[in-house]
């Protein structure tokens, strides 16, 4: 063999080596596990089942897609509180590297204003006492927003809308402060085109009594709304399945057999 001969084969096994080379690399970037983090109040948490770390919604989108996978979602928070939580260090930093980021927040806002009017001795105008504590939530929700797309402007932001849990007497006063404050979230989105992607849960859920202990999710609840977000996730890319990955199947809390009691129809299926 000549020595041209042999800088030629040399030349060619280089070539299969580096194209080799590149193909794994290339393989094993595009396999990389995608970063999802979960922010909120007990919705996002997984307050309606007790083992919430294996079996909430966060958790089954995570096992489905292979996720890695953080939940911040903390009971009783309103939006004030997330947004000292997205300015917290830990919590900062797993807003930096993510690249799907869900949130449900809201709820607590409502309830803890509820609460305060009727101690106060005035529920018959919850209406326009609700009507205050809209601006401050609006106000929260953006700078929460702000926060979390300056940090990390490629992350997809999910934001839930708040769900009516109430099939009773209540429901109409539920669906009052539900509806502004979803409507907040309509409001940031046509102000602020293309920064969040709102999943309308509540529509999703209406109706699925089975879904709801007393205010959260069920074990049921918390894998229709896995179902719901990944046929999102997958529509942008982002998952690999839209039929949920059920590892460790969800306990209800005793919250759930107290509003069977209270409500029985609960233990009738929900229509599908």
């Amino acid at each position: 063999m000549n020595m041209n001969t042999f800088k030629k084969i040399t030349a060619v096994l280089l070539c299969f080596f580096l194209i080799g080379f590149s193909l794994t690399a290339y393989a094993d970037e595009a396999e990389e596990a995608l970063n999802y983090v979960v922010l909120g109040d007990s919705i996002s948490k997984g307050s309606g089942i007790t083992n919430s770390d294996e079996a909430c919604f966060g958790r089954i989108i995570a096992d489905t897609n292979g996720y890695n996978y953080v939940n911040y979602g903390v009971d009783g928070l309103e939006s004030s509180g997330l947004l000292g939580i997205v300015q917290r260090d830990d919590v900062y930093r797993s807003i930096l590297n993510a690249d799907i980021i869900s949130i449900s927040i809201g709820g607590n806002n409502y309830r803890h204003a509820a609460l305060s009017l009727l101690f106060g001795g005035v529920m018959m105008q919850i209406g326009s006492a609700f009507d205050r504590v809209l601006d401050p939530f609006y106000d929260d929700f953006c700078n929460i927003i702000s926060i979390i797309h300056d940090a990390n402007p490629d992350a997809l932001i999910l934001v839930q809308t708040l769900y009516n849990p109430s099939t009773g007497v209540l429901r109409s006063a539920f669906g009052y402060a539900i509806d502004k404050l979803n409507e907040c979230f309509y409001r940031y989105d046509s102000e602020n085109p293309g920064i969040i992607t709102i999943a309308d849960v509540a529509t999703e859920l209406d109706g699925h009594a089975q879904s709801f202990a007393i205010i959260h999710p069920t074990a049921k609840g918390n894998e229709e709304i896995a179902r719901f977000l990944l046929g999102i996730l997958y529509d942008l890319g982002l998952g690999k399945n839209t039929e949920p990955v059920i590892r460790v199947k969800g306990r209800n809390t005793l919250e759930y057999t107290a509003a069977c009691i209270l409500n029985p129809t609960k233990l009738i299926p929900a229509a599908a």
